[in-house]
């Protein structure tokens, strides 16, 4: 099953849940061990960067304006037999508004412009658009509950998710718990008060051009798409900066290359409508993956 989930959730997902604090500013680098390609004795291994900051203008009690950059690289190998480390870039913008409708009811609305390429030049079929909307019902100080919907266009065809989530904050504060499915899963317990233990899945997803061909003459294109569980450790370094320390497994991982013209009718997260394409390359066994982040966290 192939899940999506878009990195910056996790900052809307923060305004709309009863935590006291946003985290404005993330880096974070992965690395795995060799991943060998399947039917080959060749191996890749997956190494990726990744920062994104996120400016909230405060207009009154009830309105937020929301404004952010984001800018992720990963460096791998796509096929056993190109040898040629491959970069896929994406560079994106936040632009919306977090609104307060009642006192039940917040509604987010976030605009997602951005460019997803190996960089090796610039051209139409590097840009994409997306939009993010989610609606947050408050049971509870410490229940909430979430409905919405992200789309984009990607490199295939469209893409629609419906999403559900949920964020829940036990009465001592120790246990904590976010969802946004189908992509993002987090449980954790604070150990003590600089020390917190945690359990995260991650459903990751995107598409980047290529403007370099290896397969055929004409152009092509990256699907990613990724499921990791990941068990982790996050230390509170001062006031304002987390360091979180991650060990997981990939229960799927691929980057599937595909001729431009190879499209699918529509994309609902897990079901793909009007899927012939051929994929060109060959993927790779899926293995352990290390993640180290760094935060910068505002409580207010």
């Amino acid at each position: 099953m192939k899940i999506i989930l878009i990195a910056l959730f996790g900052f809307f997902v923060q305004l709309a849940s009863a935590q006291n604090y946003i985290d404005i500013a993330r880096f974070y680098y992965v690395n795995t061990p060799p991943n060998t390609f399947e039917n080959s004795s060749e191996h890749t291994k997956v190494e990726e960067f990744g920062l994104q900051l996120t400016f909230p203008v405060v207009l009154n009690e009830k309105t937020v304006i929301l404004t952010g950059f984001s800018a992720d690289r990963s460096l791998l190998k796509l096929d056993p037999d190109f040898p040629e480390l491959i970069g896929l870039n994406k560079v994106r913008l936040q632009l919306g508004l977090n609104q307060v409708h009642s006192e039940k009811w917040t509604g987010t609305y976030v605009l997602l412009p951005s460019i997803a390429s190996d960089f090796k030049s610039i051209s139409k079929e590097d840009f994409q658009i997306g939009m993010l909307t989610l609606f947050t019902y408050k049971k509870r100080e410490n229940l909430k509950y979430k409905v919405g919907f992200y789309t984009n266009t990607e490199n295939y065809g469209p893409l629609f998710i419906p999403l559900l989530g949920l964020y829940y904050l036990s009465p001592n504060q120790k246990f904590e718990s976010t969802l946004l499915l189908p992509g993002q899963v987090d449980f954790n317990y604070k150990l003590t008060e600089e020390t917190v233990l945690g359990i995260n899945f991650d459903g990751m997803a995107s598409s980047y051009n290529l403007h370099e061909s290896n397969y055929i003459p004409n152009g092509q294109y990256v699907a990613r798409s990724s499921n990791e569980l990941y068990t982790y450790l996050q230390f509170h370094l001062g006031k304002s900066l987390i360091a979180k320390t991650k060990v997981g497994y990939t229960m799927s991982r691929t980057y599937k290359v595909f001729d431009d013209d190879d499209k699918v009718a529509m994309n609902l997260g897990s079901i793909y409508l009007g899927d012939n394409r051929t994929q060109l390359n060959t993927n790779f066994e899926k293995g352990f993956v290390f993640k180290a982040e760094l935060l910068y966290r505002i409580h207010f």
